[in-house]
């Protein structure tokens, strides 16, 4: 006979494998329902600029800035190359043509600590899976493809939740992103205009 604990791990895996068969959905607050995100329409309204030696700028809170706080929800609008000076990215229309989100996990370590006697080590710690006392957090994030004609050198959209303890941490909602993205542009699902 199976025991239980396997058919609920069978059962608990099976839903997961569906749920992630299914499409990618973003949370609208406003009716606190679970929207599909498989394309749409990126307007921007203001032209940004990408600095020298980059291939981001970030957007958090309605601002534009270098750097971001990754405890709140944030996007990035990202370009192709490199360049060794700074790239405009003009107000436009981008289709969003594609959508898949990420898990990033990452651990706070500390110091490695080694415990040794002459040429002996006793024992060794630190953060992560060393043993130690990392703390762990995850960030999911969307990448929305996008694309324009005239700027073909704009690729991505990427907007993040909160980097969070794996209990708390969640895609951000729909309006986690609108407030990120600010008077800068404005993101519509599904190609509805």
């Amino acid at each position: 006979m199976i025991p239980r604990r396997w058919i609920f791990i069978a059962f608990l895996f099976s839903c997961h494998c569906l749920s992630a068969c299914g499409p990618l959905t973003i949370k609208d607050t406003t009716t606190q329902s679970f929207v599909p995100i498989q394309r749409g329409v990126l307007e921007l309204h203001q032209d940004l600029v990408i600095p020298a030696n980059r291939t981001r700028v970030f957007l958090q809170d309605g601002r534009v800035l270098h750097g971001i706080n990754e405890y709140y929800p944030h996007c990035q609008l990202r370009v192709r190359n490199i360049m060794e000076h700074p790239q405009p990215v003009q107000a436009d229309r981008f289709t969003i043509d594609k959508v898949f989100g990420t898990l990033d996990q990452v651990v706070s370590s500390e110091p490695v600590r080694l415990a040794a006697v002459g040429s002996t080590v006793i024992a060794g710690g630190g953060g992560g899976n060393g043993g130690g006392n990392g703390e762990g957090r995850q960030l999911y994030m969307y990448f929305m493809a996008l694309h324009s004609d005239q700027q073909p050198q704009v690729t991505y959209l990427v907007c993040g939740g909160a980097l969070e303890e794996p209990a708390f941490a969640d895609y951000p909602s729909f309006q986690d992103i609108q407030t990120a993205l600010g008077d800068y542009a404005t993101l519509t699902l599904n190609g509805d205009d």
